[in-house]
């Protein structure tokens, strides 16, 4: 693994370009983890997509999921509503039940049926993340097109029989950001993602501690280091650029301001962020030096965002 050249002043960017992309907000008090995942998908009519699927657990460790919607329009659900709402609201639905079908139709006309069963669904022995492993299934449909399919085990392929789904089909949705946010005693966390579609899985590793007095931080991805820094108080913002042995450049950035002043007089605030972003092909810099970020548009490549708040 090739570790490129420290960028400079964009550091100081790091929390609003993240905010810009995955959407600022701490997590819920009542919330002990959550993750949210945006895939686009593209209907045979050119229509295209994002669906944002939002696992959560509760601090009694109770499991909930959400799904959210954004196709261009404002929102219109299957409930009537007495006036409009704001122009920047997209249609939510929020899975109650461990099984069942819901409906809905977006500003721009797009009818969409949310499928879901996850009432045997089975999760990481040992983890507190909200995000089922297996024996589960969620079906977006769209114009009566498969825009998403979640899942597998029994769940899934029963799903899949009952509405003649046809998972893995040519207009396959694409997942383009993950943001991962928890409560924890220490800024740590690991999870796996792929930056590009059908490249290899890679692990991602997060830390930051207190250790010594003087702090450390450190990122890795499959067991290498891609940014360190020894002094968290001077270093609580700054960004590299690593290539991995698979040829994929990333740029990984990271905020710990919050996390580490929180104690003196504040709150937690957005906590510890790290962020690892899949550069575009042909793209030849960091994306927050350009305009994207500041026009609040999402980047090129896959965007991964984790967040860790005080327990």
């Amino acid at each position: 693994m090739r570790e490129l050249s420290c960028f400079g002043d964009g550091s100081v960017s790091v929390a609003a370009a993240a905010a810009s992309v995955s959407g600022r907000g701490a997590l819920d008090r009542a919330l002990l983890a959550a993750t949210s995942s945006v895939y686009r998908a593209v209907l045979s009519s050119g229509k295209e997509m994002l669906v944002r699927v939002t696992w959560t657990r509760s601090a009694a460790g109770a499991p909930g999921v959400a799904v959210a919607f954004d196709d261009g329009g404002a929102n219109s659900s299957d409930a009537p509503k007495p006036s409009p709402p704001p122009a920047r609201t997209r249609p939510v639905l929020l899975l109650h039940k461990r099984r069942g079908s819901r409906s809905l139709v977006t500003g721009t006309g797009t009818a969409v049926g949310v499928h879901w069963d996850t009432a045997e669904a089975k999760y990481a022995s040992g983890s507190s993340s909200p995000e089922p492993e297996r024996d589960y299934c969620l079906a977006v449909v769209a114009d009566a097109e498969l825009a998403l399919l979640l899942g597998s085990g029994g769940a899934a392929r029963e799903l899949s029989r009952r509405l003649s789904l046809a998972p893995g089909g040519a207009r396959a949705a694409l997942l383009v950001s993950r943001r991962e946010q928890l409560r924890c005693a220490a800024a740590a966390h690991v999870t796996r993602c792929r930056f590009r579609e059908g490249g290899d899985e890679h692990e991602v590793a997060v830390h930051a501690c207190r250790g010594g007095g003087e702090g450390e931080l450190r990122v890795t991805i499959d067991g290498k280091k891609v940014a360190e820094v020894r002094r968290v108080g001077w270093g609580f913002r700054g960004n590299r650029a690593a290539v991995l042995a698979d040829g994929e450049v990333v740029d990984v950035m990271w905020d710990v301001h919050d996390w580490w002043f929180g104690g003196r007089g504040g709150s937690a605030g957005s906590g510890a962020q790290f962020m690892v972003k899949a550069r575009a092909e042909k793209e030849g810099r960091l994306w927050m030096a350009d305009d994207t970020a500041a026009r609040g548009q999402s980047p090129g490549g896959f965007f991964l965002h984790v967040q860790c708040y005080r327990r």
